[in-house]
């Protein structure tokens, strides 16, 4: 009898030790966005440089894709429906994104926004918005007339109700919707302990997945190698406006 209860006692302290050993060698590894296994299969997945650098100067990188330094403000020199709309955000940040093949586009990010531009922001995007978090931007690339807009609400995701807590958004321009979807899962990680954050977001068109950003750590962002170099550019403008506002949002944090 004290024969078996020894070996029952010597096996749960052995399944203790490994649970905790298991436990501990999960929590030192870098946390990994949850991406989709298609979009793993048939894209390019670029490591970001320049997340973690400090605000003045401020550029990322991945892959073909630079921003120029950062503003905390807008200057762009001609006149924008979106931009001259929401002129009042609190927070604002203006780039431009460098792609391949010589291609660039100009970015402006809002978000903050005062409490008089809420209905305007509903207004503009055609929606009915359900949050006051949210943050927007506009795309503008080579050509005059093409251009798009894109909006995210429910930005940050710190509700812990499943049924009131979706991160959703959509960037458009004058023939094509993309919709932005947030990611609440990492690697490894059950959905019941994530749920309450968003850790980056995936970018769907007509039902397909097309690319991803992560925006903790470091950053990454996966883009589809089938895309045409204007739309890839698209992508990684929002993925460089999703990663710099994470950003802002952390220094804001920091400083309260």
């Amino acid at each position: 009898m004290n024969t078996c209860f020894t070996n029952n006692l010597f096996s749960t302290r052995l399944l203790l030790f490994a649970t905790f050993v298991s436990l501990a060698f999960s929590s030192c590894r870098t946390a990994e966005l949850a991406v989709n296994g298609e979009l793993r299969n048939g894209s390019e997945m670029y490591d970001v440089k320049g997340k973690q650098g400090f605000q003045i100067g401020q550029t990322l990188s991945f892959g073909a894709y630079k921003t120029g330094k950062v503003k905390r403000g807008w200057t762009f020199n001609y006149a924008v429906p979106f931009i001259m709309k929401f002129n009042g955000a609190k927070q604002k940040l203006s780039f431009q994104q460098f792609g391949a093949n010589n291609k660039t586009a100009d970015i402006a990010l809002v978000s903050r926004f005062k409490e008089t531009e809420f209905e305007p922001i509903k207004d503009y995007f055609s929606i009915a918005l359900q949050y006051k978090n949210y943050f927007a931007g506009t795309i503008k690339l080579n050509s005059e007339e093409d251009s798009w807009d894109f909006i995210v609400h429910n930005v940050d995701g710190t509700s812990r109700s499943i049924r009131n807590n979706q991160t959703i958004g959509f960037a458009r321009n004058r023939q094509t919707r993309i919709d932005i979807i947030g990611i609440r899962e990492l690697e490894g990680s059950s959905a019941l302990i994530t749920q309450g954050d968003v850790y980056g977001y995936e970018f769907q068109m007509q039902g397909k997945v097309i690319g991803a950003v992560s925006t903790i750590n470091n950053g990454k962002v996966w883009i589809r190698k089938e895309l045409d170099d204007d739309l890839k550019l698209v992508l990684a403008s929002i993925s460089s406006g999703l990663m710099l506002r994470n950003s802002l949002e952390d220094d804001a944090l920091s400083m309260n």
